[in-house]
């Protein structure tokens, strides 16, 4: 099966990770370095939800701050200590 066909399941970690570091322009996108960035739902073909095993080494962030007007945002912690920082300040996830 290639990477781009859909699959019915996959291991996560299988899945290659995105070449281009990040969507965000220069000078941004600098800050992204030390993520890795897997696009499952890429894999499956989804078009209206997104979903990323993405690895952080320590000290490195997932994105910059951001908001959705008509997206949830879903983050499931396998392991480690990250923390969401918002108006109310910063929150140990």
């Amino acid at each position: 099966m290639t990477e781009a066909s859909t699959a019915i399941a996959v291991i996560a970690t299988d899945v290659t990770p995105r070449t281009r570091p990040s969507n965000y322009p220069a000078p941004f996108a600098s800050r992204m370095a030390g993520r890795e960035k897997r696009p499952l739902g890429d894999r499956f073909g989804l078009a209206n939800f997104g979903v990323n095993l993405t690895r952080l080494q320590p000290g490195a962030v997932s994105s910059l701050r951001h908001a959705h007007s008509r997206q949830d945002e879903f983050i499931y912690v396998l392991e480690g200590c990250p923390v969401l920082v918002t108006d109310a300040g910063e929150t140990p996830l």
